[in-house]
């Protein structure tokens, strides 16, 4: 018994080594990547693409679920060069990743052409990202939800907010450079609270008037700077009672006032 055990052991403790390599392998990669221009562009010759056009990315509907085209480099140049666009967009791509193996993932918009002649030429469709969020595989879910959040942090951050000149981004999306004044612009998160309130048997949830039909939302807010963390949820609640006990009097839950929740 004793011998089984340690053959178990030997093995898991062997499996959890090669896993803290793999990882350890891929977050030096990126740093690579993000630090090293030549190595990055020697990544996108063999990386895979996302496509988006104004943050919608682009995707397939199958059977009723929305697949994500992985299009590698040789087919984006062949997608640029049909449709008459210089080759070397594909600088214009940031960094959202990379796989077990070190293949680097990126994302691509191409906001500035016509919408429909891209999907027409390219079998698919640019879609709100919410709007499929939940008929996503959960990794292209996650490579979506960076890559849209990337590319937005470089459309609103194209010049120097001290000396209004222009700003130009690393080839790995990860950094923006004001040379006027040396500043470097690093992509920033906003902290966000989200809460789930429930009675042991039932949970409270909320939706705005854009979600797609069927999707709900516990409540939830950003942290503002010197907030506690509980003080974004407690002003969702606050600012959304009578959006909630519009929305939520029909499941039962039976909110009648501020001070029942």
């Amino acid at each position: 018994m004793a011998l089984v055990y340690q053959t178990i052991h030997r093995r898991a403790s062997s499996l959890c080594c090669r896993l803290h390599s793999t990882y350890v392998a891929k977050m030096r990669y990126m740093f690579e990547l993000k630090e090293n221009d030549d190595i990055c562009r020697q990544a996108q010759n063999s990386g895979t693409f996302y496509l988006f056009h104004n943050f919608s990315p682009f995707l397939q509907k199958i059977r009723g679920k929305y697949l994500v085209p992985q299009i590698n480099a040789t087919e984006i140049k062949k997608i640029l060069e049909k449709f008459r666009q210089n080759e070397q967009r594909i600088e214009d791509s940031v960094l959202i990743g990379c796989s077990g193996d070190c293949l680097a993932y990126f994302a691509l918009d191409l906001g500035s052409m016509e919408r429909s002649v891209l999907e027409s030429g390219l079998e698919g469709s640019f879609t709100e990202l919410q709007q499929a969020f939940f008929q996503l595989d959960e990794k292209d879910t996650h490579l979506l939800s960076s890559a849209q959040a990337l590319l937005r942090w470089h459309d609103n951050h194209q010049y120097c907010s001290k000396t209004g000149q222009p700003t130009k981004k690393n080839l790995a999306g990860s950094k923006r450079v004001c040379h006027s004044s040396g500043i470097i612009y690093y992509p920033q998160m906003s902290p966000v609270v989200i809460t789930l309130l429930s009675d042991g048997n039932r949970c409270l949830l909320v939706r705005q008037a854009s979600f797609p039909r069927g999707m709900y939302s516990a409540l939830a807010g950003f942290c503002d700077v010197g907030k506690e963390a509980s003080d974004p949820v407690l002003n969702a609640y606050i600012h959304s009672y009578f959006i909630v006990f519009c929305s939520v009097g029909n499941l039962g839950l039976g909110v009648k006032s501020l001070g029942d929740l």
